[in-house]
């Protein structure tokens, strides 16, 4: 027991507690030497250069990887004065005024890249992360830092700045795609090209980077050939399609990108713009095919007079093949003397004088022995220099010349025969416009008598039989108008094969002393007609036939698909191109030369007095509305040997619309009307057939009044009924100035005249714009207003 008063059992717990403190004090250190010495291990063993230096760049700290860095060993390397790890003087102080900036700007750390001088002299590049030293009191007492040598990285990012410069300048396209040729990559050049943002590049879908299908299978094709097969290259020109709607063409280079063992991942393109070598290509064939394909001879002669070059007109026109024609000398191709003396005085005279060109016309001997009439051009070949080494001869042939002349002559005469038809067709057209108001007016007030007249009254019939004599009458100025070429209504795809069955069946049960036989094309291709009228064209035939058979006969009906030629159209006055063709041959007395010329003018007719009495609009109207559906017809006849009628109409290869007539009835309305027409008969026949109807009724009598009318009423008015043919301003410009002020507003045509001109122009336009043709009955003008309506 000790004095102290502590207890023997205290001193032994203060013992333990002192032992295990001393013990625990022994593990830290002994960890803190572990962690020092792995730390420094770890510091003296990376190949990064660990460093502390102080204010004045004296190094106070350094492991091992920082003097092999430059060359040394640690040793010597703490030896060097602090300028000679730099190139020189002047940049170890440029050098050391960065690590100087962060002190004097209070930046804690930074990294840093400059360049070091290694003890076998070789600069490098040496990139550090640098931090400020503190004491601590916070003063700034020097630098650590970890540095290491980046000269291999930085050549590689200089390659690959130099690869990236070169690939972003240059003019070919280079992209890559996955295996679904979805674009993963490409260069600016592909973005010049295509006109796209290398956003939108990327989010293309492949298939939008093609005008059409078949390139794009054509380039999906040239990927799935390279992929299945494993070539090395695939070479594919192709069409794309710019953002700007261009379309550009491409050679193209495709090969496979694969991944570190071996598989497909890709594809990579470099491809090259070949747009204007293809155009040049293009031109040039077709230079090429133009000079190989007309019919004048192209030739070119030395001046020795031997052929150089020709094409194949050139030795065709002569009989030769191209060996034997190249192999003949000039003198040899001529019949006689005098041609040779004048082509040989032209040539020397065209060396001599230099003139742009000579014309000439020789009779030339052929291989067969026969003569032909060549006129040729020559003009003079020259070298770089200008110096003249031969002669180019352009020649045709103009044997048929006299021929053609008198065809000249001939078509001028049908010409001549055409414009006095066509006067006399205007003249028509006119009449018929006149004659058509006035049966409006006779029609209307028919159709106004015939609402309050019981069908058991007296008059009843009579209105009725006025009505008939209105169809007749409407039906004659048809016939007129067709004939002045106005007379297209309703023009839609149809096959002349099913109006030709309907007439002729319509026409046979009346006429059972007719035969009449069919050979109709099976393929028969469409034309844009106008059915009705093709009905008017071969009823009218038919009947022209039958006139012309009083005892009975045959009638041959036929159709064709032809190609008209450039050769075969000149006496037809119709383009080249496919066309239909119709032929209706009669057995009948035939026709002489006379009748024929006359034969389709209005009003001339061969019927005599009596129970058979002709218009003589008949055939007139035929040509009218062949003319007017530019088409072409002609006639063969003699007396005695019946006629046959040619007739070709344009192809226009469309589908034919079938269509249900309506139910003709009449239909009411509340709706209120504006009807614009400058005849006072006419707008009070119309307006009270429209008051009649139910509908509010407004009128002008000119352009300008139903401008002023619509405008004022604008919110009222529901639909215009407008003449097409006013003094001042026309249909055409008031309708223009009515829907400049609602171009929704719904409109009628109304005329005299056929759908033709300015009203089928109006009509092209589309919108709320109908026609209907004066005169029409009441149920007819009740149906297209509620079809102007209801629209």
């Amino acid at each position: 027991m000790r004095d102290d008063g502590k207890t023997k059992a205290q001193l032994i717990t203060e013992l333990t507690s002192l032992r295990l403190k001393y013990e625990k004090i022994k593990e830290q250190e002994e960890n803190l030497r572990a962690n020092e010495e792995r730390y420094r291990t770890f510091v003296d063993n990376i190949d990064d250069g660990c460093y502390e230096f102080d204010l004045e760049g004296n190094i106070i700290f350094c492991n091992e990887g920082l003097p092999r860095i430059f060359g040394y060993s640690r040793e010597e390397f703490l030896k060097l004065d602090r300028w000679a790890r730099h190139i020189n003087r002047e940049y170890g102080k440029q050098v050391f005024r960065l690590y100087d900036r962060m002190y004097k700007n209070n930046v804690s750390s930074r990294i840093l890249e400059y360049k070091i001088l290694r003890r076998d002299a070789k600069i490098r590049d040496y990139e550090t992360s640098v931090a400020i030293i503190r004491n601590q009191t916070g003063q700034v007492i020097g630098y650590r830092g970890i540095g290491r040598d980046i000269t291999e990285r930085k050549e590689m990012e200089r390659e690959q700045q130099r690869y990236r410069e070169f690939f972003e300048n240059v003019d070919d396209v280079c992209a890559e795609y996955d295996l679904k040729g979805k674009c993963t990559f490409c260069n600016q050049a592909t973005v010049r090209v295509f006109g796209y943002s290398m956003e939108e590049l990327m989010q293309l879908h492949h298939q939008e980077r093609f005008p059409n299908k078949q390139e794009a299978e054509k380039v999906f094709n040239a990927f799935h050939e390279i992929y299945a097969k494993g070539l090395p290259v695939n070479i594919v020109i192709a069409e794309f399609l710019c953002k700007d709607g261009k379309i550009k063409s491409l050679e193209a280079a495709i090969s496979l990108i694969r991944d570190t063992e071996g598989n497909p991942i890709g594809f990579r393109s470099i491809g090259r713009d070949v747009t204007e070598r293809r155009t040049m290509e293009h031109e040039l064939a077709r230079y090429r095919d133009f000079m190989e394909n007309i019919e004048d001879s192209c030739a070119e002669f030395d001046l020795g007079g031997r052929c150089t070059f020709c094409n194949e007109a050139a030795h065709r026109m002569l009989g030769y093949s191209h060996r034997e024609y190249l192999q003949l000398n000039y003198r040899q191709r001529f019949a006689g003397p005098e041609d040779i003396r004048q082509v040989f005085t032209l040539f020397n005279e065209l060396y001599r004088t230099s003139d742009p060109a000579k014309i000439y016309t020789v009779n030339v001997w052929c291989k067969d022995g026969s003569t032909k009439a060549i006129e040729s051009i020559a003009t003079l070949i020259r070298d770089a220099r200008g110096r003249v080494i031969g002669f180019r001869n352009i020649g045709r042939d103009v044997t048929a010349r006299k021929k053609m002349e008198e065809e000249q002559d001939r078509l001028r005469e049908q010409l001549s025969q055409a414009r006095k038809m066509e006067a006399i067709g205007t003249l028509a057209g006119g009449v018929a416009h006149d004659f058509n108001n006035l049966l409006m007016g006779i029609q209307g007030y028919t159709s106004l008598m015939l609402l309050d007249t019981d069908p058991e009254h007296p008059h009843f019939t009579r209105l009725k039989a006025i009505e008939s004599h209105v169809s007749s009458g409407a039906d004659l100025t048809r016939q007129l108008l067709g004939y002045a070429r106005g007379g297209r209504y309703e023009v839609k795809p149809v096959n002349l094969n099913e109006i030709v069955e309907k007439s002729t069946v319509m026409f046979g049960r009346t006429k059972k002393e007719i035969i009449i036989e069919q050979d109709l094309a099976e393929d028969l291709w469409i034309v844009d007609a106008d059915r009705g009228q093709m009905e008017q064209v071969l009823l009218n035939l038919l009947v022209n036939a039958w006139h012309a058979m009083p005892g009975g006969g045959e009638i041959f009906i036929r159709t064709r698909n032809v190609v008209l030629e450039r050769s075969h159209v000149r006496s037809l006055d119709v383009g080249p191109g496919p066309y239909v063709k119709l032929t209706v041959k009669d057995t009948g007395v035939g026709m002489d030369e006379m009748t024929r010329e006359r034969l389709f003018e209005p009003f001339f007719t061969t019927k005599e007095m009596g129970v058979i009495r002709g218009t003589g609009l008949g055939l007139a109207s035929v040509y009218g509305i062949v003319k007017g559906h530019q088409g072409a017809i002609n006639v063969q006849s003699e007396k005695g040997k019946g006629a046959t009628f040619n007739i070709y109409f344009p192809a226009s290869f469309k589908e034919v619309i079938c269509e249900l007539q309506p139910e003709r009835i009449t239909k009411l309305g509340r709706e209120t009307i504006l009807l614009a027409d400058d005849e006072a008969n006419i707008t009070e026949v119309i307006g009270a057939m429209i008051e009649e109807l139910g509908y509010q009724l407004l009128t002008a009598g000119s352009g300008e009044e139903a401008v002023d009318v619509y405008l004022a009423n604008s919110g009222r008015i529901d639909l215009v009924i407008m003449d097409m043919i006013m003094p001042g301003l026309s249909g055409k410009a008031a309708i223009d100035a009515i829907r400049m002020e609602n171009p929704e507003a719904r409109i009628i045509l109304s005329s005299g005249y056929s759908l033709d001109g300015e009203a089928q122009e109006i009509l092209s336009r589309g919108g709320n714009i109908s026609f209907i043709q004066k005169p029409f009955e009441l149920a007819d003008l009740s149906q297209k207003i509620r079809e102007a309506l209801d629209s």
